[in-house]
């Protein structure tokens, strides 16, 4: 099955040294896309605070648009040449981290064989929701201001999956470092 293929390649590239260098490419990815002179903060600037489909949990096809009109044709512009090539990278450092963190910590307190190893797929979930929603912003951004509704819709869609997904990977990291916390303590006690 694909399921345990992908998860035991992900556990074997997970170990103390890929779970830095993943947070590492996560953390400077986080920091690009956020920060100045590429990211979120330089197009607020630029907008004067209009936001990003990116950001949005749900909206409708005429929000999305509204959302691209508020943009302006200089913040389009910038949304295109530089956040979406960072958005392109920013999927892959997150999965990485989030699925290599899920399976290091796992192992620390669970035997390989177990059913739960496969949760470090999740992840995958999230980059493949938020890969599909790129492609639906470019298509957006580069047929503006004609208004691809159908393109909109397939964007909406996978913007709740997105986030959705990615809290799941924060919770299941969460649990696992909880886990395997409690396993040491009782190990020690």
């Amino acid at each position: 099955m694909i399921v345990d293929t992908v998860s035991t390649a992900i556990q074997r590239i997970s170990s103390g040294r890929t779970l830095l260098a993943s947070f590492a490419f996560f953390a400077f990815s986080a920091a690009l896309i956020n920060g100045r002179p590429f990211g979120l903060a330089a197009l607020e600037e630029i907008t004067g605070g209009a936001g990003i489909l990116d950001m949005a949990f749900t909206y409708t096809p005429v929000e999305a648009y509204a959302m691209l009109a508020a943009l302006g044709d200089a913040g389009r512009a910038f949304y295109l040449t530089r956040i979406v090539p960072l958005d392109l990278v920013f999927p892959a450092a997150y999965t990485l981290f989030f699925a290599v963190a899920i399976s290091w910590l796992l192992s620390r307190w669970l035997p390989a064989e177990s059913p739960w190893m496969r949760a470090n797929v999740v992840p995958l979930v999230a980059a493949a929701a938020d890969y599909c929603e790129n492609a639906g912003v470019i298509a957006m951004l580069l047929a503006y201001p004609a208004e691809l509704y159908g393109v909109a819709v397939f964007t909406a869609v996978f913007s709740p999956i997105k986030f959705t997904f990615i809290a799941v990977s924060m919770l299941l990291v969460l649990a696992a470092a909880a886990g395997w916390a409690a396993n040491r303590v009782r190990a020690g006690a």
